[in-house]
């Protein structure tokens, strides 16, 4: 075997953030290195423990936590040096802050001892040559690379004795009740605390979607927030209700999705110490019932709780009981892209809590709680019906639970043809397979993602991004949207940014028009994209003898469910999507999805229609294009109909 460079690279803490993870291993592989990667949330202790076979340690996070991870670096690098003397490059890249300037966070983790940091996303041929030079420069040797770890997180086999996919009972919600309300001091809030309705001001986030669909043209537009001090945030909520934003809502803090409370706890007292957030996020548990309580009742607006790991059974009591109405999240979409160890049936064992839960308030306390869903949380190049497929899923399971509010989500790609389609066929699928199984009941509703990929940097066109995402959400009939501000990619954005990124929204959806539709391209889009979730779903009922949970789980572990770029050890990670010539997103590689042969041949047209155009042959090339345009400012106008390869 021929001598390489050693490359190890992998996310810290609670980050989730996978795709560039990905495309560096593809990228540095390509150009001749061996990569070894650890995937997502990763120790501190694993690098080092890692670090003595490989020449360059690559440590990313995306979520601005790096300094609450990384506080052990200098400790645990003094100690790693006395027992190991051959250099090694200690690169740290991402997000790295949510508060300070670059200069400040290079110079702080330069003077910990990493040899360079990139407090922003830079491309990867600046990486690729950085790394190259520093290895010449501390004349590193190549290194024989017989030795190879076997896989450092081991798939483990599904348990089908624990897949019970029916309605759990009111025995079996309590038992789990009482063990889920251990895991911080404020679960005792949820035993001993009465349970009051708060909505009689702003009514449930249920009735207010539900009216809009029937009653308005354009969508709901709901900005997302998080900042750790109460204070502050009820501050922020109040002044964009204010500004006219339709839904209040919080993301939770990285830490808490993570279950790391004593690292919410420490991170909010961080923030209140030096008078600005240091946390991604509003972090819940660690508030808990009362003060969350005194958070709605300071709002006009309906309020929902956005989360992003796969365990949100404590936090979302708490905030059941605080007296939300709305709370997001899936047993795929939570679990896929935002975990790497959980298994599809663990996480299916956490959601059918969640959901039996929240049915619960609706039936003691006449509260019907909304379930919103994402289609899958990469969010990145993926084509429509794996989105599709995912809600279509998760939004069974919560009907067998007795949820009757349910929102499903799609993240714009790009296209306005394929997302206007992709919105449309969700809606009218998901309806489909819930009346398929008797679940009338279910009032649906479509969440519609402003582009969730790294934003352009340049602000004139972030801003034409969000105005022209806006009129493609109300064309496609979205019941809300999800609002971006024109500066995510320039820094955290504050209570301007967001109030800005409303108006804006809503200009854009004013200005919707017909004319802007090529309803020919519209149609064909469609016509594909049912094909394609019927064929899939077909196969899940097949796998599952008729119960579409048990076949989907079968599904993700025989690759008939497969998320690109998802960090989780139970995803095959053979699918690939790319963009073709007008930018709609089609699969390059379809692992062991069970298409047709005119299926694959559509797309295997498009993608080989883009590589004559581009005179591009290379996966990784063609990727790392798709990924980086965007924010590199690299594309003429959005959307990107008829223009993104020319």
């Amino acid at each position: 075997m021929s001598e390489k460079h050693a490359i190890l690279i992998g996310g810290i803490g609670d980050d989730a953030h996978s795709v560039g993870i990905g495309l560096l291993e593809l990228g540095f592989r390509e150009a001749g290195f061996y990569v070894k990667s650890l995937g997502i949330r990763n120790s501190l202790h694993e690098f080092f423990r890692h670090a003595p076979y490989f020449d360059a340690i690559l440590i990313s996070n995306k979520n601005g936590h790096a300094e609450l991870y990384l506080q052990d670096f200098q400790r645990l690098m003094s100690e790693y040096l006395l027992k190991e003397k051959n250099t090694k490059l200690w690169y740290l890249g991402g997000s790295l802050s949510v508060s300070e300037s670059d200069f400040s966070i290079k110079k702080r983790f330069l003077d910990m001892g990493f040899t360079n940091v990139y407090p922003r996303p830079v491309p990867f041929s600046e990486v690729l040559n950085n790394i190259k030079r520093d290895l010449e420069y501390h004349n590193i040797p190549k290194r024989n690379t017989r030795h190879r770890f076997s896989r450092m997180n081991k798939q483990k086999p599904i348990n089908w004795s624990e897949v019970h996919t029916g309605r759990l009972s009111a025995e079996q919600l309590e038992t789990e009740r009482r063990e889920v309300l251990q895991e911080w001091p404020t679960g005792t809030d949820v035993m001993y605390s009465e349970y009051q309705k708060v909505t009689a001001v702003t009514g449930t986030l249920d009735d207010l979607l539900w009216n809009n669909k029937v009653k308005s043209k354009t969508p709901l537009f709901q900005p997302r927030t998080g900042v750790a001090n109460i204070e502050d945030q009820i501050e922020l909520l109040q002044y964009l209700e204010s500004e006219g934003s339709d839904i209040s809502s919080v993301q939770l803090d990285a830490a808490s999705r993570s279950r790391l409370y004593q690292r919410a706890e420490e991170g909010r007292l961080l923030s209140i110490e030096r008078k600005s957030s240091q946390l991604n996020g509003f972090p819940i548990p660690i508030y808990g019932v009362g003060e969350v309580r005194r958070l709605l009742l300071a709002l006009k607006n309906p309020f929902q709780l956005r989360g992003g790991g796969p365990d949100h059974r404590f936090t979302y009591e708490i905030a059941l009981k605080a007296g939300v109405s709305a709370l997001e999240g899936g047993f795929v979409c939570y679990c896929l892209p935002y975990d790497k160890l959980t298994s599809p049936v663990e996480s299916f064992k956490r959601w059918q809590f969640v959901d039996r839960l929240a049915a619960r308030y609706h039936e003691m306390f006449g509260i019907a709680i909304n379930r919103e869903y994402f289609g899958v949380l990469t969010a990145t190049l993926i084509e429509p019906s794996l989105a599709i497929i995912v809600n279509i899923i998760q939004a069974i399971s919560s009907a067998r639970q007795g949820i009757v509010s349910i929102s499903v989500g799609y993240a714009e790609q790009g296209n306005r043809s394929q997302d206007i389609a992709a919105v449309t066929v969700l809606e009218e699928l998901v309806n489909y397979y819930l009346r398929k199984f008797n679940f009338t009941q279910c009032r649906v509703t479509t969440v519609y993602h402003q582009f969730m990929a790294a934003f352009p940097a340049d602000y004139k066109k972030a801003e034409e991004l969000i105005f022209n995402s806006s009129a493609t959400a109300t064309l496609a009939g979205a019941t809300k949207v999800m609002v971006k501000t024109a500066v995510e990619a320039i820094r955290i954005p504050d209570r301007y940014d967001n109030a800005k990124a409303v108006m804006l929204s809503k200009r854009g959806a004013l200005s919707a028009d017909k004319s802007m539709l090529n309803s020919e391209k519209v149609q064909e889009e469609k016509q594909l994209i049912r094909k394609e979730v019927q064929q899939v779903m077909d196969v899940i009922m097949e796998l599952g003898s008729g119960d579409v949970i048990k076949g989907a789980i079968l599904a993700i572990e025989q690759g008939v469910i497969d998320i690109p770029w998802s960090p989780n050890i139970y995803n095959r990670n053979r699918v690939v999507c790319v963009r073709d010539t007008d930018g709609a997103v089609r699969f390059y590689d379809f692992g062991n999805l069970p298409f047709s042969e005119s299926v694959k041949d559509f797309h295997q047209e498009k993608v080989h229609k883009r590589k004559t155009m581009e005179r591009d042959p290379s996966i990784f090339s063609l990727l790392e294009k798709d990924l980086s345009r965007i924010w590199k400012n690299e594309y003429q106008r959005w959307p990107l109909d008829g223009h993104y390869v020319t």
